[in-house]
């Protein structure tokens, strides 16, 4: 198998590698077709720019790949990835998805990208959107005469630790993930928690700040850019973990914060944001636009209701686990991939 994988973010790269493993533990020989961009990055500007770009990329680096190894199959873990890859490669091929260009990326001046993720739909033998749900990810217009299999994203509980008086919140798109409206409202609170900003340094999250006419909140630390390991270390240690993007494709630091035992407080944002309806199942009060409310929400509770939130919270990610993800991957995906081997 030849996983075809951008892998511009440190969390991309972690699901793409963790998918990996799960291929080679049932049993597949598995190669990995990546690229540091170091070329294309130079020539981003726009998000229709950067997503051609990036495709030439992977259509270069899948080709390397091609002279190296003989897959019986290919999967690609974007839409993006295969956009300007030769028909006979997408025809048979998988391809992974958080969320359609046509759903983050909207407009007019994505109607290239558009015109070629629907090339990617029609011709790909099998759509493998993100989540335990195709529902949200993909009109059933969209695609075409692939089959679609929903993927969830595995989260494994991080080992425990003793809980500290702060909330973790991850910033590394400032204006996406909402940092703004995050310190906006730490403004309004009442200095109970320390407020732990993952993802960018300090001198990056104060210009944006001070840019959005924000103030930065008194006693806030900047963490920075942090390891895996290390940011499963702070969700298993914080209260909360606080989230307030504008756009949410997938929701996968908020699912490991629940599932590290961190009380979910986060905005209804816009997107196929997966731990949305779970938070809202766990409790309500935590999950609204008036981000100040909903952390007073949080805070209030009494550590019985924590902790049988918590205990709730594990329960509703049994479906994201590792095993879960095996079992669809070695049911309904390799049978349509390799029906030969299976």
């Amino acid at each position: 198998m030849l996983l075809v994988s951008p892998g511009t973010t440190a969390g991309w790269r972690r699901v793409d590698d963790g998918f990996a493993e799960v291929l080679r533990e049932l049993g597949l020989t598995v190669a990995i077709a990546t690229t540091d961009f170091r070329i294309a990055r130079h020539l981003r500007r726009t998000m229709a720019v950067t997503d051609l770009v990036e495709a030439a990329a992977m259509r270069r680096a899948t080709t390397r790949a091609l002279r190296r190894w003989e897959p019986r199959a290919i999967v690609y873990s974007s839409t993006q990835a295969p956009m300007l890859q030769p028909a006979a490669r997408i025809r048979g091929a998988g391809v992974r998805f958080d969320a359609l260009t046509t759903v983050n990326r909207p407009g007019w001046t994505n109607a290239l990208t558009h015109a070629l993720e629907r090339r990617v739909l029609r011709l790909a033998r099998v759509l493998l959107p993100s989540g335990l749900s195709a529902d949200c990810r993909l009109p059933t217009a969209d695609s075409g005469a692939a089959a679609v299999i929903a993927l969830p994203l595995p989260i494994e509980p991080a080992p425990a630790r003793a809980r500290r008086p702060m909330a973790v919140c991850y910033a590394g798109n400032p204006e996406k993930k909402g940092l703004d409206t995050i310190a906006a409202a730490w403004n309004r609170l009442e200095p109970s928690l320390t407020l732990v900003v993952t993802g960018i340094d300090a001198a990056a999250g104060r210009r944006f700040l001070a840019e959005q006419r924000v103030a930065e909140p008194d006693g806030v630390e900047w963490a920075g850019v942090v390891a895996p390991g290390r940011f499963r270390e702070l969700t298993a240690s914080a209260e909360l973990f606080v989230s307030a993007s504008r756009f949410e494709d997938y929701g996968l630091a908020q699912l490991e914060a629940l599932a590290d035992g961190a009380l979910l407080v986060t905005t209804r944002s816009e997107g196929p944001y997966e731990a949305l309806p779970i938070a809202e199942q766990l409790d309500g009060r935590l999950v609204s636009n008036d981000l100040t409310k909903a952390i007073r929400a949080a805070q209030a509770m009494r550590e019985a209701e924590r902790e049988n939130y918590r205990t709730r919270a594990r329960e509703l990610l049994k479906n994201h686990s590792r095993e879960e993800l095996k079992r669809r991957v070695k049911d309904q995906l390799l049978p349509i991939l390799l029906p030969a081997d299976c």
